[in-house]
C-alpha cells in the first residue's frame, strides 16, 4: 500500500520559476507530490530542466532528476538517506550536492551535511520522540547551482511497530478480569491492539480480541487453568503491518485479592477482598488466615457470593500475608496466591551473629526471624572503632526516615527469602550496623537495628591435643592446649561419661575453667572415660566452640590382673545347621586393689584336634560362639595395658549324654524370695560347685522376660535362698540345678 502527503510549504517552493533565482535551478518533484511513504520508507524523485539560452540553444530542454530513499536503520534509532543522482542520456556532466538532514525539534537539533558526486549517503540520529526530519538538497551541475526546497520526513511513517510490554492483570470485586500493557514507543496516534489467549498447553487455539485502548476485559476464563496470554500492537498508518507478540504472561485463577498489596500502621484497620473464581465455592464459606492463624469470623463480611471481605488491625510494624481459602473436608483448601500486608514501623528480627574462627577470620554468619514468605535485604555499615564509641542517634532509625545509604553495603546473596547470611571481608575490631528492608515495602517496612563487633561474637575453634588420665585415687586427671586465635583469654568447659553404658548415663560438665587442666574425683577409678572439651571467651559475650574430639582416659594400673572373671553358659541347638549357639554370662571380677584395673577380657578357645584361637572384648554381660565339635574348651581371661590374668575359670562342653546326679530338688517361694534345696545320689563323685540357673516364664519386657540369671553355690552347699526375684508368686519361673564336675555338667 502506498501512501501520498502534501507539504504544503514545500509546494509552494518547488513552482517557483527556474529563473527566479539567478543562477539557481529549482529542483521540482516528478509528480505534484513530493514524496511517498511505502513499507517504512520515504521515496522522493526531484527534476529540474535547464532551458536552451541564444541562438544556437536547443528546441528541447535538458532535463536533470535525483532519486531519494530514507528509512530507519534496523534499531530505529538513526534516519538513513540516500541520494541518487539520474544522468540525462547522451549527456556528459561534472556534478558535486550537498544533502542536508536535521531534526525538527525544539531543543537538542542535530543536523548533518554529507557531500558526494553521483551518489550521496547520509545518516542523522533520531530521537523516538521526535516525529519528522527536514531534507534539502543543494549541489553544482556543469557549473550550475541547484536547490530544492526543504522537505520534511515523518519518522512516525517510517517506524516498524514494536511488541507491547509490562502486560498484567487486574481483577475487580465483580470479579471482572482487566488486562493492561504499556506501549514500547510514543506514538502522537492511538494504535490497534489484538489481545490473544490460550489455554491449551500446545498453543494450537487463541481466542482473539480486538481493542482500541491498551487495556481489554476478559470474562471468559475459567478457575484452575493456566492460560498464555500475549498482545501485539498495530498502527494506523501500517494497517497491513502487526508487531511481534509480546512476551508470553502465564495466568491462573483461583482467588484474587483486592488490593493485592495493602500498606498500613499500627492499629489501623484495612479490608481486603477475596474473589473466589472457581464457581463452586462460596463466599459464605470463606475462612480468612493470617500468617496461617485463621481469623475470627466476626471479621468476616460477605459482598456477594463469590467475593468475600476481611477487616485486620496489625498490632506490629512488619509484613504480614492474608489468605482466603475454602473448606475442604476437615480441612481448608488454600490458593498459592495471597495478600501482602506491610505495616510501616520497626520490628524485632532478633539477629544474632556469629563469627567462626575455624572457617576464616574475617567473615560472620548473622541470622534472623522474619515472616513467612517476607522478602528481605540485610543491610550493613561499617563505622569505624568499637561500638561503645557510636553517637546514640545512629541506632535511631525511624520507619519512614529514608537513612542514609553512603557506605551501606548489601548482603551478597542478594534479595531473597533467606534466614540467614554470611558477611566476608570483615575486620574483628570494627562496629557493623545491620537491619534488615523487607521488599516491596517502599523502605518503610524495617528491623531494629543492631550494632556488633565482630570480636565480640567469635565462636573460636575447639582445644586440641587432649589427654585424660584415671589413677587409683579415683581421680580423672585431663589436659589440652588451647586454639591459638582468637588471642584473648578463655574459659574452658570439660564432660566426661564413662565408656560402658554411655546410652544410660548423663555427661557430667566441669566448669568454666581457667587453666588448660583439671582433676575432677570419679567413682570408679578402674572405668575409662570419655572426655570433651570446649572453649570460650573469658570476659564479654561470645560463643562457646564446639566440643573437641572424644578422648579415650587411659587407666592407670601398677600391676596385671590376678584372676579373671567367673561365667556360665547358655546354649540353643540349631538343628538345620548343625551347631549349637553358646552364650556365655560373666560375672563382675571382684575388686584386687585400688591400683589393679581390668579393661577388657579374653576369651580363649581349645577345640578337638588342639587348635587354639582367641577373640578379645571389652567388659560386659555377655560373649556368643558357635559350638560344633565334639570338645570344645573356654578360657575366660581377663587384662590390662599391663597383662592378663594368671588364675582363670575354664569350661569343657562334651557332646554326649547326661546322668543323674541328684535325687531331689525342691522349691519353696513367697512374695520376694525362693527358698531351694537338693539332695545327690551317693555313688557320684563329690562336686566342684553347683550353677542354680532361672529364667521369667510370663513376666513383662520391663522385668527383663526372656533374661537368664544364674547364681554359684559351693559344693558343700544343700540349700540356697534367693531374693533376687522381684513378686515371685505374680510370675511364672523355670528353675534348675546343674552339678559341676571337674570338666563336665549335668542337669536335673
Amino acid at each position: 500500500m502506498i501512501q501520498y502527503f502534501y507539504f504544503y510549504n514545500c509546494y509552494n517552493l518547488l513552482q517557483l520559476n527556474p529563473y527566479t533565482l539567478t543562477g539557481v535551478a529549482a529542483l521540482s518533484p516528478v509528480s505534484s507530490r513530493p514524496g511517498r511513504y511505502q513499507d517504512f520508507q520515504w521515496r522522493a524523485q526531484l527534476c529540474c530542466e535547464w532551458p536552451s539560452v541564444g541562438p544556437s540553444a536547443n528546441t528541447n530542454d535538458a532535463t536533470e532528476c535525483f532519486d531519494i530513499l530514507c528509512h530507519l536503520e534496523d534499531e530505529q534509532a538513526n534516519l538513513i538517506c540516500f541520494l541518487k543522482y539520474r544522468r540525462a542520456p547522451d549527456t556528459i556532466t561534472t556534478s558535486t550536492k550537498d544533502l542536508t538532514l536535521h531534526t525538527d525539534a525544539p531543543i537538542h537539533t542535530n543536523q548533518t551535511q554529507c557531500s558526494g558526486e553521483d551518489a550521496v549517503t547520509c545518516s542523522i540520529a533520531v530521537h523516538a520522540a521526535k516525529g519528522s526530519v527536514s531534507l534539502l538538497i543543494s549541489g553544482f551541475i556543469n557549473g550550475r547551482s541547484l536547490q530544492s526546497p526543504e522537505m520534511h520526513i515523518s519518522t512516525d511513517y517510517l517506524r516498524k511497530p514494536e511488541p507491547p510490554f509490562n502486560l498484567h492483570y487486574n481483577v475487580t470485586i465483580e470479579g471482572e478480569v482487566v488486562f493492561t500493557w504499556s506501549d514500547s514507543q510514543s506514538s502522537r496516534y492511538p494504535l490497534n491492539y489484538e489481545i490473544r489467549y490460550s489455554s491449551n498447553t500446545s498453543l494450537q487455539h487463541w481466542e482473539v480480541v480486538n481493542t482500541h485502548h491498551p487495556w481489554v476485559s476478559l470474562k471468559e476464563l475459567s478457575s484452575g487453568i493456566i492460560y498464555t496470554v500475549q498482545v501485539r500492537s498495530q498502527s494506523p498508518q501500517h494497517l497491513q503491518y502487526w508487531s511481534n507478540w509480546s512476551q508470553p504472561f502465564y495466568l491462573t485463577l483461583n482467588v484474587s485479592y483486592i488490593p493485592a498489596e495493602v500498606f498500613t500502621r499500627p492499629d489501623a484497620e484495612v479490608t481486603v477482598y477475596g474473589v473466589f473464581h472457581n464457581h463452586s465455592w462460596s463466599a459464605r464459606r470463606a475462612v480468612w488466615m493470617l500468617n496461617g492463624q485463621v481469623i475470627p469470623e466476626s471479621q468476616y463480611r460477605v459482598v456477594n457470593e463469590r467475593v468475600s471481605a476481611v477487616t485486620i488491625r496489625s498490632k506490629e510494624p512488619g509484613f504480614d500475608t492474608l489468605l482466603c481459602c475454602h473448606p475442604w473436608g476437615e480441612r481448608y483448601k488454600c490458593n498459592i496466591a495471597y495478600a501482602k500486608v506491610y505495616t510501616e514501623g520497626l520490628f524485632d528480627a532478633n539477629i544474632t551473629c556469629q563469627t567462626d574462627q575455624r572457617s576464616r577470620t574475617d567473615s560472620m554468619t548473622c541470622k534472623w526471624n522474619k515472616s513467612a514468605w517476607a522478602v528481605v535485604r540485610f543491610l550493613y555499615k561499617t563505622y569505624n572503632g568499637m561500638c561503645e564509641v557510636i553517637p546514640p542517634d545512629e541506632g535511631v532509625m525511624t520507619a519512614v526516615q529514608e537513612d542514609s545509604m553512603v557506605g551501606v553495603k548489601e548482603c551478597p546473596d542478594g534479595v531473597g527469602d533467606f534466614r540467614e547470611c554470611t558477611l566476608q571481608g570483615l575486620s574483628l575490631f570494627s562496629c557493623y550496623k545491620l537491619w534488615l528492608v523487607v521488599e516491596g515495602g517502599h523502605g518503610k517496612v524495617r528491623s531494629r537495628p543492631i550494632f556488633v563487633a565482630p570480636v565480640d561474637y567469635v565462636r573460636p575453634s575447639p582445644p586440641s591435643d587432649l589427654e585424660g588420665d584415671t589413677f587409683p585415687n579415683q581421680t580423672l586427671s585431663a589436659s589440652w592446649r588451647r586454639p591459638h586465635l582468637p588471642a584473648y583469654e578463655l574459659q574452658y568447659e570439660l564432660r566426661y561419661v564413662p565408656s560402658r553404658g554411655m546410652a544410660d548415663l548423663q555427661w557430667k560438665v566441669v566448669g568454666p575453667l581457667i587453666d588448660t587442666s583439671v582433676e575432677v574425683l570419679v567413682e570408679d577409678p578402674c572405668v575409662q572415660y570419655e572426655v570433651q572439651v570446649r572453649c570460650k571467651r573469658l570476659h564479654g559475650s561470645g560463643y562457646w566452640s564446639d566440643w573437641s574430639k572424644p578422648h579415650m582416659s587411659t587407666v592407670y594400673s601398677t600391676e596385671a590382673p590376678g584372676r579373671g572373671p567367673d561365667f556360665w553358659r547358655v546354649i540353643q541347638e540349631d538343628t538345620e545347621k548343625n551347631h549349637s549357639n553358646v552364650t556365655l554370662l560373666f560375672k563382675p571380677i571382684p575388686a584386687e586393689g585400688p591400683s589393679i584395673c581390668v579393661q577388657g577380657l579374653v576369651v580363649e578357645h581349645q577345640a578337638s584336634g588342639g587348635i587354639l584361637w582367641s577373640d578379645d572384648m571389652t567388659l560386659g554381660s555377655f560373649y556368643t560362639f558357635q559350638w560344633k565339635e565334639e570338645v570344645h574348651t573356654i578360657t575366660v581371661m581377663s587384662y590390662n595395658s599391663l597383662g592378663s590374668s594368671v588364675k582363670n575359670s575354664n569350661m569343657t562342653l562334651v557332646r554326649q549324654p547326661k546322668r543323674r546326679c541328684v535325687r531331689s530338688f525342691r522349691a519353696a517361694a513367697n512374695a520376694t524370695c525362693v527358698s531351694l534345696s537338693w539332695t545327690l545320689l551317693s555313688d557320684q563323685p563329690p562336686p566342684a560347685s553347683f550353677v542354680i540357673e532361672w529364667l521369667e516364664l510370663n513376666g513383662d519386657s520391663e522385668q527383663g522376660t526372656g533374661r537368664v540369671e544364674w547364681l554359684r553355690v559351693p559344693s558343700t552347699s544343700r540349700d540356697v535362698h534367693i531374693c533376687r526375684i522381684t513378686c515371685f508368686t505374680r510370675s511364672s519361673y523355670s528353675i534348675a540345678i546343674y552339678v559341676c564336675l571337674s570338666q563336665y555338667f549335668y542337669i536335673i
